[in-house]
């Protein structure tokens, strides 16, 4: 399994405080049966400012010491980016880090109170730069919930989205929960990813959860979130469309959902 979000480089933000934990969160991973890891520390505007440089340089001493403590594990280098209308332009002068680098993908966080309404706008000029957003943690994003039409015509138009490990076991709440069960039911979902920041609370795990997509959607499309997509965005391919599943509401309760799509 390949993990595309997690904060597992040490000193950078709120995930891992140190190279210990780090290397114990690696072991965490590689004993779920993880492969591979995109390390993505926050990148937010005076607050975490990560630069390329130093993810760069410090997924290479963490390389140097995974090989040390015999972990076989493969990092790669990325960031979350907190929206701001700057990225662009900071990604083109080299100042901050996409996904894998120079991959032409970027993840980006959502703020959680308001949505800017010139949003598809930022997203139409992130992909005319030839740069595909991906959204993180959609789940957990109260707008979101509250307005998933908006994320439904995001998908349709190419944005990619990822899904928390967390959040499918309930580890946040029953309606987060909830809300990415439909998610994943209706193909609105791209990453299965841990966005781990520790031992305790997000851990580096994948396994359980995947089983949970796989019986809500297939074994197919779990390790198509957790392997096929992954590995095409960190070789920098295109990422084969799957279009979301047909709105229907069997349910009375799947119909209370589905009926915010058609406002």
């Amino acid at each position: 399994m390949i993990d595309m979000h997690s904060h597992i480089l040490p000193g950078l933000d709120d995930g891992a405080p140190d190279w210990e934990q780090a290397l114990a969160m690696a072991r965490m991973a590689v004993e779920d049966g993880i492969a591979s890891m995109v390390c993505t520390p926050h990148w937010v505007l005076g607050k975490y400012e990560n630069s390329r440089t130093a993810i760069l340089e410090k997924v290479a001493e963490f390389k140097e010491r995974l090989a040390a403590a015999e972990i076989p594990l493969a990092v790669y280098p990325g960031s979350e980016l907190r929206l701001d209308m700057s990225i662009p332009e900071r990604l083109r002068a080299g100042e901050i880090i996409g996904l894998n680098d120079r991959s032409g993908y970027v993840l980006l966080e959502l703020p959680e109170e308001n949505l800017p309404d010139s949003l598809e706008d930022f997203f139409w000029n992130l992909q005319i730069a030839g740069l595909r957003p991906i959204i993180s943690h959609v789940e957990r994003n109260p707008v979101l919930r509250a307005r998933p039409r908006r994320l439904f015509n995001w998908v349709e138009a190419g944005i990619l989205t990822q899904i928390t490990a967390a959040s499918i076991l309930e580890e946040f709440s029953m309606e987060i929960m909830e809300f990415s069960h439909t998610l994943i039911r209706h193909r609105l979902v791209h990453m299965l990813v841990t966005d781990t920041h520790g031992l305790r609370m997000r851990i580096p795990r994948l396994s359980e959860a995947r089983a949970v997509v796989e019986g809500l959607a297939g074994p197919a499309f779990a390790e198509l979130l957790v392997s096929g997509t992954p590995q095409h965005i960190i070789r920098g391919e295109s990422v084969p469309v799957i279009d979301p599943l047909p709105l229907e509401a069997p349910g009375k309760k799947k119909a209370r959902f589905w009926s915010l799509f058609s406002r």
